[in-house]
């Protein structure tokens, strides 16, 4: 049953029929929706907003919930300081094709990787991956195999075994070690090919602060470590405000390739 219902607990999409909401982005020279393929055939959705002289080219990976609409506010907010934005939505979600999965997951964020490089030609040691919950896994398994010019990952957790036993601690421990989705970040964050900047709320009540501290402690240098005071899992920019932008900037602008 719990096999059954896994996907279920994992993933909460939010699909798009027609034109979707109107695709406004604060302060981006110019915002298109763009169309990736994955290595399975699957057609992927992305939004890719310019800033007006961007200095790095991130690909935001979003939470497990809605879908890149929701997160707009937060690609207005990465274009405000300096970044070109890709987000794009998992299969499953939005305008995308497909179910969602973990090794899908990892095909779409390829998909977005591949997308930067080969059509629009971008040096890969000026890409930022920014996964945030859910998609911290991705930027995380992309970071382990490409090398790009530095990572960011926010809310970040250890692995789904560990996110169970934090939510659902009264199932008994052979059914947990059955869960197919695995999302182990915890034995992969040790060969990271990019530098690293962990975020992370301290009041967190979805993904322990102490599960963002064993990831930052698991990975190689250069690393750093933003904890928010006062922020929980879904407020963080809200709660960090500029001082949230300004280290996340520092830090790129530190490790990035020049244009």
């Amino acid at each position: 049953m719990l096999r059954a219902l896994e996907g279920q607990l994992i993933y909460f999409p939010a699909r798009v029929t027609g034109d979707g909401p109107p695709l406004r982005v604060d302060g981006a020279a110019s915002v298109e929706e763009v169309w990736l393929e994955t290595g399975d055939g699957l057609r992927i959705h992305g939004v890719r907003a310019l800033a007006a002289d961007g200095f790095a080219d991130l690909i935001f990976f979003h939470g497990n919930a809605g879908n890149l609409y929701d997160r707009l506010y937060n690609v207005a907010g990465l274009v405000g300081s300096g970044f070109n934005v890709l987000i794009i939505d998992y299969r499953g979600y939005g305008k995308s094709d497909g179910a969602p999965s973990e090794k899908g997951l990892y095909a779409d964020g390829l998909a977005a990787l591949d997308y930067l490089a080969r059509e629009q030609g971008i040096d890969p040691n000026r890409v930022v991956l920014f996964g945030r919950s859910l998609g911290s896994t991705v930027a995380i398994e992309l970071a382990t195999h490409a090398s790009v010019g530095a990572l960011v990952v926010e809310s970040a957790f250890t692995g789904m075994q560990d996110m169970a036993r934090v939510h659902y601690s009264w199932l008994p421990g052979i059914v947990l070690r059955g869960l197919r989705h695995e999302f182990d970040s915890l034995a992969k964050v040790p060969g990271l090919r990019a530098p690293v900047l962990y975020v992370h709320g301290d009041r967190d009540a979805i993904v322990p602060l102490e599960m963002g501290r064993r990831l930052y402690e698991a990975s190689p240098e250069p690393k750093e470590w933003l904890e928010i005071p006062g922020a929980g899992h879904n407020d963080t920019v809200l709660i960090g405000g500029e001082e949230y932008y300004r280290r996340l900037e520092a830090f790129v602008r530190a490790h990035v390739a020049a244009p």
